[in-house]
């Protein structure tokens, strides 16, 4: 039948096809909507309240603001990180899943881990660093140490070894520990801990000589006075601890050494997203009541580019390789 011939059916005819034109344009218009375009899941491999997290969630909110969008941070604590780093590695590529890392999961498991189940270097890729979170040397509050050339000299002169307790094996303080002995050419027993909560109470109570930790852990017990804090491990002191002296002023010059954090997305990543993600991360950091929050943890402001997060990366990974080889920390 000619549908030319008959004017209701070719009327019909020219509906349908527009009709379907719209709905093709429409479909078009929704697959290309602007990112992003609904909630973002940020996946913290930390237990809730740490420093990480608090720094996540900050700066994650701020963005959230920034996009007209959600962030919701998804916990995932474990094997010093790698379960959390693993699920974005894992993700989709398309930045509704990131991961809030930090210097552990990708310049000192990959060396630490016998079996690592991702490439750290190469399945996520980095996208803007936050804040650095040096760490502390803190004594209990009826230590006889004062500074730092009092521990060196204890360490020197004792005929038993000085202990210093860290959060874990291989972690950034028991890394920075290594470092720290190296320096200043000592040898101290190291007590790795299931985490920072009974570092800190053996510390307090004396039985421990000395603790290393992150700023924002030990932040609240040092105002309280329960803990006193030797020196941070930066290159600069503390914006939280001014008065505190670095390692470098007590006698080793160029001593620098902490934890950063920062986003990263899983590989194949379209690279407009990632701007997106940096721009509006910078423009967070650069906020008064995100610098003001991310200070009174104990951090400080990085911010930046792709380009100089990628570096760092690539400079802590082998600094902190190194590190962990001549500790010889080891987990299978």
């Amino acid at each position: 039948m000619d549908i030319t011939t008959r004017p209701w059916l070719r009327n019909l005819a020219l509906a349908l096809a527009s009709g379907a034109l719209g709905l093709g344009a429409a479909g078009s218009a929704l697959a290309q909507a602007p990112y992003p375009n609904r909630p973002i899941t940020v996946v913290v491999p930390q237990a809730p309240s740490g420093g990480m997290d608090a720094v996540a969630r900050a700066v994650t909110q701020k963005m959230g603001t920034l996009l007209n969008t959600s962030f919701v941070v998804d916990n995932k604590p474990g094997a010093g990180g790698n379960i959390g780093a693993l699920q974005v590695a894992k993700a989709k590529p398309d930045g509704y899943t990131i991961l809030m890392g930090q210097t552990a999961q990708f310049a000192i498991n990959p060396h630490l881990y016998a079996s690592m189940p991702f490439n750290p270097l190469k399945d996520l890729v980095p996208v803007v660093m936050l804040a650095d979170a040096p760490n502390v040397l803190v004594v209990g509050p009826d230590s006889p140490f004062r500074s730092l050339a009092d521990m060196v000299a204890a360490a020197k002169a004792s005929k038993e070894l000085l202990d210093f307790a860290t959060p874990g094996q291989g972690t950034p303080s028991h890394l920075i520990g290594e470092m720290f002995q190296k320096a200043a050419g000592i040898k101290l027993v190291h007590v790795p801990y299931k985490g920072a909560s009974g570092a800190t109470t053996d510390t307090i109570a004396g039985r421990a000589a000395m603790m290393l930790s992150s700023i924002p852990s030990a932040l609240p017990l040092i105002r309280s006075s329960k803990l006193r804090p030797i020196a941070v491990s930066s290159n600069q002191r503390s914006p939280s601890l001014p008065d505190v002296p670095t390692i470098a002023e007590q006698g080793y010059p160029g001593f620098n050494a902490g934890t950063w954090y920062g986003l990263f997305v899983p590989a194949n990543t379209p690279p407009e997203v990632i701007r997106t993600l940096s721009a509006a991360a910078n423009e967070a950091l650069a906020s008064k009541d995100v610098i003001a929050f991310i200070q009174k943890e104990g951090g400080t402001i990085l911010g930046g580019t792709q380009d100089v997060f990628a570096e760092r990366i690539r400079l802590d990974y082998a600094q902190l390789g190194k590190a962990v080889r001549e500790s010889g920390a080891r987990i299978d």
